[in-house]
């Protein structure tokens, strides 16, 4: 057995390497690539491991298991007068993206006491604050739920006496 490793003053290899004679090729590049290939050029296929970390790769079969859309949305409808109504239910490590707000049928004798929010029971504005009866209105919270939580519209009538509004949630996760 060998004690000792002696490299007789080789400082690395090229960026080409040769796995065994007329093996695969490990071919690098100045763009900090690398590809494999036959002794003759040709494209080899490479195999990978299941990705077990956020910077692995991942196996098509992973990817094939993937069954839910990144991105989804939910709308509900909501009226003047209905007070709190429940969007859904946010599951464990669902984000929610956006909150759009658009007036749907006009807000009659809307005044500034009249408000629509949408959070949960530990902050009732927590996803959405800035309700303009006029306008289409939208925040980005990127908020990340850590437990199945109930996500409700409040609805504060104030001087309202007609008016409709339609909320839409874009989430990723599951929004039931």
């Amino acid at each position: 057995m060998v004690d000792s490793v002696k490299n007789y003053g080789i400082a690395g290899v090229g960026a080409n390497v040769e796995i065994g004679k007329g093996g695969p090729i490990i071919v690098g590049s100045d763009s900090s690539q690398i590809k494999f290939t036959d002794k003759d050029g040709a494209i080899e296929q490479a195999f990978v491991g299941a990705g077990s970390e956020a910077s692995h790769g991942v196996t098509k079969a992973q990817l094939d298991t993937i069954e839910e859309p990144k991105l989804q949305y939910k709308k509900t409808t909501v009226a003047f007068d209905s007070g709190t109504t429940a969007l859904g239910t946010a599951d464990t490590n669902t984000t929610i993206h956006e909150v759009v707000v658009e007036k749907d049928a006009t807000w009659t004798s809307a005044n500034s006491v009249t408000a629509l929010t949408v959070g949960d029971s530990g902050d009732v504005d927590r996803l959405f604050a800035e309700f303009d009866v006029t306008v289409q209105t939208k925040s980005t919270p990127k908020y990340k739920y850590t437990s199945s939580t109930v996500v409700n519209a409040i609805v504060t009538q104030g001087g309202a006496v007609a008016g409709d509004a339609v909320v839409t949630v874009f989430y990723s996760g599951s929004f039931e």
